[in-house]
């Protein structure tokens, strides 16, 4: 079982911090989701966790390791990454793609065993990804590439995994089966899971905790019922009364209201003409 701790953590470029003493903490079998508006930080968190920018301050604790005393072979090990844009050659094909995922697994010169290839298909079916075994990288969607990415996480078999916007570019029906499958690892397997997502109502439907981000520092974290309040939505997003109640689980749902519309829509009318 692995923990991830962001202890005080402050992460920019060119020694410029661009967010500020951030302190986040995973727990085996959690689901915590990162949410925020467009650039505010959310993937620069990822990408701090998977040590491709470096801090500034403060210090990330891995299964109780600083993440500077963690070679980045052996850190692949302990954490699957679902990158935003992946860099892929578009010759590889879809299993060959998946088959990465084993990398960290195996020794100097060696080859993948009939056990990889297993493990790899396994992943695949799990992702719904099987039938698309033969294909290459360059005739595939968007969508399809995203589902590649989080079975290639699976393959690695590890027990963190981080993902940046794992749903984007997916139908609403995937979107469900993939974020279904990330709350079975959670559940089955106790695996830490880390995920900066856009859409609030996916995040708040299958996150145990969230954590809000807003110019640079978190605004807020908790249960989704704690950091989805309407004066939260307000003060960081813009948007007014917007919060209301799923009727099916009591938990907060963002819904547009249609007076707010029709007001934005008046106001820029009679900004035009004026």
């Amino acid at each position: 079982m692995i923990k991830i701790e962001m202890q005080n953590v402050s992460i920019g470029y060119s020694h410029k911090p661009i967010l500020k003493d951030i302190n986040i903490e995973v727990l085996p079998g959690q689901l915590v989701g990162l949410i925020g508006p467009n650039g505010s930080g959310k993937s620069t968190i990822i990408r701090a966790l998977t040590r491709v920018i470096g801090l500034l301050e403060g210090n990330i604790i891995i299964d109780g390791k600083n993440i500077k005393q963690i070679s980045r072979h052996d850190l692949a090990r302990i954490m699957g990454v679902v990158p935003q844009v992946p860099l892929l050659p578009s010759a590889f094909t879809a299993f060959e793609v998946v088959l990465m995922g084993r990398n960290p697994h195996l020794g100097m010169f060696r080859n993948e065993s009939e056990r990889e290839v297993e493990i790899t298909l396994r992943a695949m079916e799990r992702t719904m990804t099987r039938h698309l075994v033969n294909r290459r990288v360059g005739e595939l969607s968007g969508g399809e590439i995203q589902c590649l990415l989080i079975a290639r996480a699976l393959t690695q078999e590890t027990k963190a995994i981080l993902l940046d916007e794992p749903t984007a570019n997916l139908d609403v029906g995937r979107q469900i089966e993939i974020l279904n499958l990330i709350k079975q690892l959670c559940a089955e397997k106790n695996v830490a899971v880390l995920a900066a997502l856009h859409d609030l109502n996916l995040a708040v439907q299958y996150c145990d905790r969230l954590v809000l981000i807003n110019q640079g520092r978190v605004h807020a974290q908790g249960t989704p019922e704690e950091v989805i309040t309407a004066s939260n939505v307000r003060d960081v997003y813009g948007a007014e009364e917007c919060v209301y109640t799923h009727p099916a689980n009591g938990r907060p749902t963002v819904l547009i209201n249609p007076e707010n519309i029709r007001l934005f829509t008046r106001n820029s009318y009679e900004e035009h003409n004026n």
